[in-house]
C-alpha cells in the first residue's frame, strides 16, 4: 500500500479521539496556568489567617478577597472537569491504541495495566515513558514489516518526559515554598509539550496501522 492511499482514507474513530484528547490537553495546559497563579494570589490573601494563633481575634474579610476566592472556587470547579475530560478521553484514547498495536504483537503492558498506571498521581509520567516506549517500538516492528512509513519520533523526546516528571517531584518534596510550586508549574509545560509530540506520533502510525489492517482484508 503506498502512502497516498493511506493518507487519503478516512481517519478510525481512535485517530480523531487521539486528536481531540491532544485539544483537551492544551485547554487542560490553559488552566493549570491561570489556576496556578490564581493559587499563589489566593495564598497571599489568606496568608493573615493561617498565621493566627486561637486567641487572636479574626480580622474581617474584605469584600474583594471574598470575590476573589468566590472565583477560585468556580475556576477549581471548571478546572476539575476539564481535568477529568481530559483524562478520560487520553485513558480511552491509550486502551484502544494499544488493544490496537495488540491485534498484531503483544505489548509489554495491558491496556487496563496502561491507564491504571496513566491514573497514578505525579509519576504517571514515568510509567507513560514505558508505555509510549513499548507502543512506538511495536507499531515500528509491524509497520515496518509491511514495508510502509514508521513516523518516529526525535531522539529524546521520550527520555525527556522521563527527567522532567522526575525533576518535578523534587519541588514537593523539598517543600511547600513559592519558589518550588512555580518550578513544579514551569515544567509542567514543557512535560505537556512532549506528550503531545509522543501522541502525534503514536497517533500517525496507529492511522497506518489500521489503513494496513483494512488492506489485508480487502
Amino acid at each position: 500500500m503506498t502512502e497516498e492511499e493511506i493518507s487519503t482514507q478516512e481517519e478510525p474513530e481512535n485517530i480523531l479521539r487521539g486528536r481531540s484528547a491532544i485539544v483537551w490537553l492544551k485547554i487542560f495546559i490553559v488552566f493549570a496556568f491561570i489556576i496556578g497563579l490564581f493559587t499563589e494570589y489566593i495564598i497571599v490573601i489568606f496568608r493573615p489567617y493561617m498565621n493566627l494563633t486561637s486567641a487572636d481575634a479574626i480580622p474581617p474579610m474584605e469584600f474583594s478577597s471574598a470575590i476573589a476566592f468566590l472565583c477560585y472556587l468556580f475556576l477549581l470547579l471548571i478546572f476539575g472537569i476539564v481535568m477529568c475530560i481530559s483524562l478520560f478521553k487520553f485513558c480511552k484514547w491509550m486502551y484502544i491504541s494499544i488493544k490496537t498495536v495488540r491485534n498484531s504483537t503483544p505489548t509489554k503492558f495491558s491496556p487496563i495495566v496502561a491507564v491504571i498506571c496513566t491514573l497514578i498521581p505525579w509519576v504517571c509520567g514515568i510509567f507513560d515513558y514505558f508505555i509510549f516506549k513499548d507502543i512506538l517500538a511495536r507499531q515500528e516492528d509491524v509497520i515496518k514489516s509491511h514495508n510502509a512509513k514508521f513516523e518516529a519520533l526525535k531522539p529524546g523526546v521520550l527520555k525527556w518526559i522521563l527527567i522532567l516528571t522526575i525533576l518535578s517531584l523534587v519541588p514537593s518534596i523539598i517543600g511547600d515554598f513559592f519558589v518550588c510550586r512555580l518550578i513544579s508549574l514551569l515544567l509542567m509545560f514543557p512535560i505537556c509539550l512532549l506528550y503531545i509530540k509522543s501522541m502525534n506520533a503514536i497517533i500517525e502510525n496507529e492511522k497506518t496501522l489500521y489503513s494496513l489492517d483494512n488492506h489485508e482484508n480487502t
